[in-house]
């Protein structure tokens, strides 16, 4: 049992909560047929988007994200066949996950879902201006990478929201709060949820190390591209939580990515228009 200004938390019985994550959907039937679909090397993308398009309900869903100002692309988008054309799979596979989770966020955590897109924006404009190849996985990436918050919001809330007041009022970095706290961060959650849908390293281990990159085991480059993402965005203003401190960029990250003023100053100003013209993926209520 742990306490911390008012908070009584049990580290062991909190954590085996939320690795049960009975209140969130498990993992989709889509995402286990994708899993094993693409096993086979010889199926084709179109009849892998044909099978994934007989579950409407989320093919809407990506449909939708897809068409998006999110990705911007020229013409529509009007089957998952086009998408995983140009998406690809482990892409897909996250935006399976991503269409299926973040509908379950209550309102007051939609400026989580605000920075996510965010970060996918800014990870997608350092890529792209890296000349770094796969750029929509490191969006996807950054899409996913507070999906540890995702699960704290719906499977703690109560919980959560005191561990955030915590972190506000003692001038902490949110994830250094959690592990004060919980006895672990939402990054370390991240890893979890990834092993459990057996999302693949270049995927897992930026979401899993995107705040102590130094400390990832591979995928230098790609945590670095997600750390500096996040750290950039909430430069911007578009933090997942108010008043929280910006913590200083790991020195690791220069290591990967030449931080120079003309770099960030182009990549500040390639972010700004696109991270206003995706107002429409959230709720307009929170706006």
């Amino acid at each position: 049992m742990k306490m911390e200004k008012g908070i009584i938390i049990n580290q062991a019985a909190f954590r085996e909560r939320v690795e049960r994550i009975s209140n969130l959907p498990t993992l989709p039937n889509l995402l286990e047929k994708f899993n094993e679909m693409i096993k086979d090397p010889s199926i084709s993308m179109d009849t892998l988007g044909r099978e994934l398009s007989k579950d409407q309900a989320i093919t809407s869903k990506l449909l939708k994200l897809v068409n998006s100002a999110f990705y911007g692309f020229p013409g529509r988008i009007s089957t998952l066949t086009h998408a995983l054309v140009l998406l690809g799979y482990d892409a897909l596979k996250g935006l399976i996950i991503t269409s299926s989770i973040f509908e379950n966020l209550s309102p007051d955590a939609y400026p989580l879902w605000r920075h996510s897109i965010a970060v996918s924006l800014a990870s997608r404009a350092i890529a792209t201006t890296l000349s770094l190849q796969d750029r929509e996985e490191f969006a996807v990436a950054g899409l996913l990478h507070d999906i540890g918050k995702v699960i704290l919001h719906i499977e703690a809330g109560k919980e959560y929201r005191e561990v955030i007041n915590h972190a506000k009022a003692s001038g902490q970095p949110l994830w250094m709060a959690e592990s004060e706290i919980l006895g672990f961060d939402h990054a370390t959650i991240g890893l979890w949820i990834c092993k459990e849908w057996t999302l693949p390293a270049k995927l897992a281990t930026p979401i899993g190390y995107h705040h102590t990159p130094g400390e990832a085991p591979e995928h230098a480059r790609r945590v670095a591209v997600v750390s500096l993402a996040d750290i950039l965005v909430r430069g911007m203003g578009s933090g997942a939580e108010d008043d929280l401190p910006l913590e200083p960029a790991d020195p690791f990250i220069e290591k990967e990515i030449p931080l120079t003023l003309q770099l960030m100053e182009k990549l500040v100003e390639k972010i700004e228009p696109d991270i206003e013209s995706v107002k429409d993926l959230v709720p307009e209520d929170v706006q």
